[in-house]
């Protein structure tokens, strides 16, 4: 029962939740470490709430622990970004991106906003970003009330070379912060694929087979023991069925870790 539970807890670790990226500008410096930043109004550059403000402007936009990132408005065209190290989603089934944010009301969203607080998305390391939420998108809210905002990250799964960027841009707009960047995701375990794959005979002997009836191909199966230790590899050239020689095996709880076109697979199966 102990190894059962084990295997469970190894399982869930391996390939359950997973932090990604994480970010609560609580260093020394800024940029935090690799993490980039750029304006075209070098007085109002990103940089933490202790720098960019006075006292009153400390306690209006400080969001977590001592300081937030942040940017102070000027009455002058402003482009001004913050951008993430690179990230991969490969292997991961989904994920999410979370922060929290000061924006003010009045002067960024309603009536006539004269400024924009977006966060873009890079797939290409950096070349190109896509905005995937802009201030607007929360709807009504209150002048530097604490913003909770979370994004999909689903159109980007299975993609690496990624980056986030927090991009303000305005004239006569209004200053803002940010915290507690978190990128979170699933990694590896698909359910619903991994019900489309048969592992027999189990418990097995001699050999294990893996198998699957809808045309995904294998590229890789790697089975590792209940503490984590990968015990035996095999390249596959692109077939839907493999078979193992596991008679060297000693008896005990083994993961088959797939590789397929279509994700990642995660089979257990007994060695007796």
């Amino acid at each position: 029962m102990k190894k059962l539970l084990l295997s469970f807890a190894l399982l869930t670790s391996l390939y359950g939740n997973s932090q990604i990226l994480s970010e609560e500008f609580q260093g020394t410096v800024f940029p935090p470490t690799g993490w980039t930043t750029e304006t075209n109004v070098p007085s109002r550059p990103w940089g933490f709430t202790t720098d960019i403000f006075n006292a009153t402007g400390q306690a209006t936009f400080n969001i977590t622990g001592s300081k937030s990132a942040a940017i102070g408005w000027i009455a002058q065209d402003q482009d001004a970004h913050l951008t993430s190290p690179t990230f991969s989603l490969l292997d991961y089934s989904d994920a999410t991106l979370t922060f929290n944010a000061k924006i003010g009301y009045e002067f960024m969203v309603d009536p006539n906003p004269n400024g924009d607080f977006n966060v873009e998305i890079s797939d290409d390391g950096g070349s190109t970003f896509t905005s995937v939420w802009v201030e607007e998108n929360y709807g009504l809210f209150v002048d530097y009330e604490t913003l909770a905002i979370s994004i999909d990250l689903a159109a980007y799964i299975g993609m690496d070379n990624l980056q986030v960027r927090f991009h303000y841009t305005g004239n006569d707009a209004d200053s803002m912060s940010f915290d507690d960047v978190l990128i979170t995701g699933t990694l590896g375990v698909n359910e619903a694929l991994a019900s489309k794959f048969n592992t027999y005979p189990n418990p097995a002997n001699n050999t294990v087979n893996v198998s699957n009836n809808y045309n995904i191909t294998l590229t890789n199966v790697n089975i590792t023991d209940i503490n984590g230790r990968t015990v035996k590899t095999m390249n596959v050239n692109n077939l839907s069925e493999v078979q193992m020689n596991v008679s060297d095996l000693n008896t005990g709880v083994y993961f088959m870790n797939i590789d397929t076109d279509s994700g990642k697979v995660v089979k257990k199966f007994i060695k007796v």
